[in-house]
C-alpha cells in the first residue's frame, strides 16, 4: 500500500511538475469569419483539419514550447479586441494600429519601436485589374475623384494614401464577391495579397482574364501576437519566449501553401 503511494505521488508530480516546469494557459481570440489564409472555418469552433495559417503556426508553438498551453475562442473582431482590452482573453494577431498600444502588448524595443522581426506574417497588399486599368492608373493624375470603381471586401482597412485615390469603393460580404465582381467586369478594380515575405503571390482564382497585380505593393503590414496587459504583467518572460520563437520560425510557406490550396 505505501509502495502503491508513493508510485501514486510521483506519477502526479511527474504530470504538473513535468520537468519543473508549468504550463500557463493562454486563451486566443480570432475573428469567426472565414479570413483566408489566416483564419478558415465559420462560427465559434475551430477547425481540426485546416484551420487556417496562423492557427496552424500557433499550434506549432504551443507544441515547441512545454510552458505554454494554447486555448482558442472565436468571436467578431470588435469583441475581441474589448476583451483583450479588459483581460478576458489573452492574445489576438494583430497589425499596429495607433491606439491600440493603449490596450494591449506589442513586441517593442527600449526606444519604444516596434520590433518587426517579432512578427507572425508580413502581407503586402496590391491594386488587381485588367491591363486596361493598369495603363489608366500611371495617369490617374489627369482623372477627376472617383474616376474608377474598385470591390473592396468588408473589413479590409484602406491607408490614407489609397483613400485619396480617385475610386469608387463598392464594399462586398466577401473577397470571393470582390474577385466575382472584377472578373465579371462590373469594377475595375479590387485588391489582393500579393506578397508574403518578399515573395511574390496570388489568391486570384480566376484564370486567362488577364488580372494582375500592381507592384510594388500599396500597403506592407505585419500581423503581431499581441498580449493583454495583465497576461504580459505576470508572464513577461513567456511572452519574449513566444515572441522569440515566432522570430525564428518560417512562417511564409505556410502561408502561400494555403493560398495555393484556395485557389
Amino acid at each position: 500500500m505505501k509502495i502503491k503511494t508513493l508510485l501514486y505521488i510521483f506519477a502526479l508530480k511527474s504530470i504538473v511538475f513535468c520537468d519543473g516546469v508549468t504550463a500557463k494557459e493562454l486563451l486566443f481570440c480570432y475573428e469567426d469569419k472565414n479570413i483566408a489564409p489566416m483564419f478558415l472555418g465559420e462560427g465559434q469552433n475551430t477547425p481540426t483539419d485546416k484551420p487556417g495559417a496562423s492557427i496552424e503556426i500557433l499550434q506549432q508553438l504551443d507544441l515547441a514550447l512545454p510552458d505554454v498551453e494554447i486555448s482558442y475562442v472565436r468571436k467578431p473582431w470588435r469583441r475581441c479586441l474589448n476583451d483583450l482590452e479588459f483581460n478576458r482573453v489573452d492574445a489576438v494577431i494583430a497589425s499596429y494600429r495607433k491606439g491600440r498600444e493603449n490596450l494591449a502588448v506589442y513586441p517593442i524595443n527600449e526606444q519604444g519601436k516596434l520590433q518587426s522581426k517579432y512578427a507572425v506574417s508580413e502581407f503586402g497588399s496590391c491594386l488587381i485589374g485588367r491591363y486596361k486599368f493598369h495603363k489608366e492608373w500611371e495617369t490617374r493624375e489627369v482623372f477627376q475623384n472617383k474616376a474608377f470603381t474598385i470591390a473592396i471586401p468588408n473589413g479590409y482597412g484602406l491607408n490614407s494614401a489609397l483613400k485619396e485615390e480617385p475610386f469608387f469603393i463598392h464594399n462586398t460580404f466577401s473577397k470571393s464577391k470582390a474577385f466575382e465582381l472584377l472578373d465579371k467586369g462590373v469594377v475595375q478594380a479590387s485588391v489582393d495579397l500579393c506578397q508574403v515575405d518578399g515573395l511574390k503571390v496570388s489568391s486570384y482564382p480566376y484564370e486567362g482574364n488577364n488580372v494582375k497585380p500592381i507592384y510594388p505593393p500599396y500597403e506592407t503590414s505585419h500581423g503581431y501576437l499581441i498580449f493583454s496587459k495583465q497576461f504580459y504583467e505576470e508572464n513577461n518572460a513567456l511572452s519574449l519566449k513566444m515572441w522569440q520563437w515566432l522570430s525564428k520560425f518560417e512562417s511564409a510557406p505556410i502561408y502561400i501553401k494555403y493560398l495555393q490550396t484556395l485557389k
